[in-house]
């Protein structure tokens, strides 16, 4: 019963990554493209165009979906190696794997929400520095995190380290919001 639910389990996971990796590339070929004007005649001497940070997450993001399902196609379990071995019971996981899920994932559904509304309303509002912080916070805390200490500092030094990298080694210009364009 429980490779049968693992085998559930994994089709599952296979399915999700499979519609991830088409949303990420409707994200590459469509999304970048048309809302990432690169100038026309832009060349490595003037800097990396507009459009390389996003189009390096995509290509990222892809890259480890891939590895995920090669992981969940070619290698096996704990649990099926358990089973596999002679005389191994699968390893006690602390989940009960014959009751069906409850719901939708709502940790999930809410840091994708929480992206969402970054993208399209906090990023052009407040700009992208302010706007990646509260995300952070936020989805740290989707993730069960209550300390204060964990919920202000790591977020900071995050965007610390993007401010860094984008604003001063790439002199990518990030989104300012509409409150502070004078």
């Amino acid at each position: 019963m429980v490779a049968l639910t693992q085998n559930i389990e994994t089709r599952a996971e296979l399915g999700q990554l499979l519609a991830l990796l088409g949303l990420d590339a409707v994200f590459y070929f469509v999304v970048i493209p048309t809302g990432i004007i690169d100038p026309d005649g832009f060349g490595l001497d003037q800097g990396l165009p507009p459009s390389f940070s996003a189009r390096l997450v995509a290509i990222l993001a892809a890259g480890l979906m891939f590895l995920r399902c090669g992981q969940l196609m070619f290698l096996k379990t704990s649990a099926e190696d358990a089973m596999a071995s002679p005389g191994g019971d699968a390893p006690e996981t602390g989940l009960d794997l014959d009751s069906p899920s409850e719901g939708l994932p709502t940790r999930s559904l809410a840091g994708m929400a929480a992206a969402l509304i970054f993208a399209f309303v906090i990023v052009p509002t407040i700009g992208f520095f302010p706007a990646g912080y509260v995300l952070l916070m936020v989805l740290l805390r989707v993730l069960g995190e209550t300390r204060p200490v964990k919920l202000l500092l790591p977020p900071a030094m995050v965007m610390a380290l993007v401010w860094v990298l984008f604003e001063q080694l790439l002199s990518i210009r990030m989104p300012v919001g509409m409150l502070f364009v004078e």
